[in-house]
């Protein structure tokens, strides 16, 4: 199949995975919902089912957020499966984009959290020490990211660094990467710097900015990463939800 036909393949199944995304009605429907075993069972019926199938009310935060990152961690692998070979590399390193907070963590002094030595994806690197640590982020794709770590300068700035280096050499398609690329890293300095916008609005900012960016990037590996984006916004949005019903239900006094 050639390099068009493969895009335009990958385009298709963007579509129908694009337009089956919850809309705010959804949304909507779903905040009504106090307690997470109806959450879920409402969600299992909703076009988040294939992110939630599976899930129990018994389970603990940790166990939910685990879930969710590694379904979006698949996910990532069958849209980079989806496009050319040569483009699987550069659309698998976005998975390492949500895992910035927890290798920020791992580069510093402080204690490694349970969670993420139960992640299969950061356990490698979430030794006791902190020169086990850095010797694991080596001898993996976090290499890259080391430099920036030393020199002080935000993980997610070496991230989009690291990113550009794995592009093939394309000048035709890697326009809307650079754009897409800006777009993200100004969202990702955001979060970090602006306490006063609650994440909430950061997200519904965003959102609109994405989705143009996947109708302008059609048949081209930015409308993937944008598509990619947005799953990973409807995921933060989910998890917050999901993460608020199971600490209400363990606050004590609060209606089984």
């Amino acid at each position: 199949m050639s390099e068009r036909a493969r895009f335009a393949y990958a385009q298709a199944r963007l579509q129908a995975r694009h337009g089956a995304r919850p809309d705010e009605s959804v949304w909507l429907r779903l905040q009504g919902v106090g307690d997470l075993a109806s959450y879920l069972q409402l969600a299992q019926h909703s076009p988040l089912r294939p992110w939630v199938l599976g899930m129990q009310a018994r389970q603990s935060s940790h166990e939910i957020e685990l879930s969710l990152r590694r379904q979006f961690r698949n996910y990532v692998d069958e849209v980079a499966r989806w496009l050319p070979a040569r483009w699987g590399g550069s659309l698998r390193w976005l998975r390492r984009l949500a895992d910035l907070p927890a290798l920020q963590h791992l580069l510093g002094e402080g204690p490694v959290p349970a969670w993420m030595q139960d992640d299969p994806a950061l356990q490698p690197m979430a030794g006791e020490t902190l020169s086990t640590r850095i010797e694991a982020m080596q001898n993996c794709d976090c290499r890259c990211l080391l430099t920036a770590s030393r020199q002080g300068r935000p993980l997610y700035e070496a991230w989009f660094e690291c990113w550009q280096r794995q592009w093939p050499r394309a000048p035709g398609l890697t326009p809307g990467l650079h754009t897409l690329g800006k777009v993200l890293l100004a969202h990702l300095r955001a979060q970090q710097s602006d306490s006063a916008t609650p994440t909430r609005r950061q997200r519904e900012m965003l959102m609109p900015v994405l989705q143009g960016a996947f109708r302008r990037y059609s048949f081209q590996p930015a409308g993937a990463c944008a598509h990619l984006a947005l799953i990973a916004l409807d995921l933060e949005k989910l998890r917050g939800d999901l993460v608020r019903r199971v600490l209400f239900s363990e606050t004590p006094g609060a209606r089984p």
